[in-house]
């Protein structure tokens, strides 16, 4: 490697390749082409002299010496945009103040994160954590009411920034010894099966964002996820969600999950921000963080 003439910018692409796994979504995150961004990959793994990133499946998976640069990367990257933007970030110092809009399964499962922020990595950093509204979010976002949202729906605003965070499978949750667990369940028989249905905002019910669940008629409907699990034990009421969703319920209640008869999409999470933040260093940061956290409860 000719280090005195070495490209800064390719490692602003094996930063983005390190966050997204995703060579359309890291060129998108450093605003280049998908041919632009396979270039620089090809580039940068001609001048380190290793893949760096490996396909499998859906996923560029990095290999042990991406895993090994990435820390120093990113904070060359951060150190480097916090003198050019005149302000440096400590997490250690900061009492920045988060606002960030989540469906409450998303706290859930984020919360490991918050606690390891809370007593280690970020001590003095405040946050105000609210529901995710879908039809609100981008206005919340451009008044500066919300720093970051995690939710479902796609940014129709030039100045909404989005990235995918994580992707669900969907199962059936049922109680124990319900009419589904007995027999092989055909598209009439679960069709018929009464549902319950829970608001968009908790992020427990999957079907609520698909057109294609007409077929049936939800007989209970909640916008208090606690709600859920007791009602579920104690009637044949079906509800289609997330199979991490499932799984945390299932170790705390009576409750089994069954196949889904039919090709149900993939509950697909999606984080975004405004452009008046994408180069702060602290925003980045967080929303690093975000996304780190969220990528192992994801199955793709």
């Amino acid at each position: 490697m000719n280090k005195l003439n070495f490209d800064l910018n390719l490692l602003r692409v094996f930063d983005a390749m390190m966050t997204e796994r995703n060579v359309t979504r890291a060129a998108q995150r450093v605003f280049l082409s998908q041919p632009a961004t396979s270039h620089a990959l090809s580039r940068l793994r001609g001048e380190i002299g290793d893949d760096l990133f490996i396909r499998t499946g859906r996923e560029m998976v990095p290999t042990a010496k991406a895993l090994a640069l990435a820390p120093a990367v990113r904070d060359m990257l951060e150190r480097l945009t916090g003198l050019l933007d005149g302000t440096t970030f400590d997490p250690k110092k900061s009492t920045t103040v988060f606002r960030i809009g989540l469906v409450d399964m998303m706290e859930y499962l984020l919360a490991p994160m918050f606690s390891q922020m809370i007593q280690d990595d970020a001590p003095h950093i405040h946050f105000a954590i609210q529901g995710y509204e879908s039809s609100t979010y981008q206005q919340q976002l451009s008044a500066g009411l919300l720093d970051i949202a995690v939710g479902l729906s796609e940014p129709t605003s030039p100045s909404i920034y989005s990235s995918k965070l994580v992707t669900f499978s969907p199962v059936g949750l049922v109680r124990k010894n319900h009419p589904l667990t007995r027999n092989k369940v055909g598209i009439k028989e679960f069709n018929q099966t009464p549902r319950l249905k829970t608001d968009l905002r908790t992020g427990v019910n999957h079907e609520a964002s698909h057109a294609s669940s007409s077929a049936f008629e939800a007989i209970y409907r909640t916008a208090h996820f606690f709600a859920v699990p007791l009602l579920l034990a104690s009637t044949d009421l079906l509800l289609v969600t997330s199979d991490v969703v499932a799984q945390l319920l299932c170790a705390q209640y009576p409750l089994v999950t069954v196949p889904l008869p039919a090709n149900y999409p993939l509950l697909e999470l999606h984080i975004f921000w405004h452009q008046r933040t994408h180069n702060d260093p602290a925003h980045r940061w967080m929303r690093e963080k975000i996304i780190i956290s969220a990528r192992d409860l994801s199955v793709s």
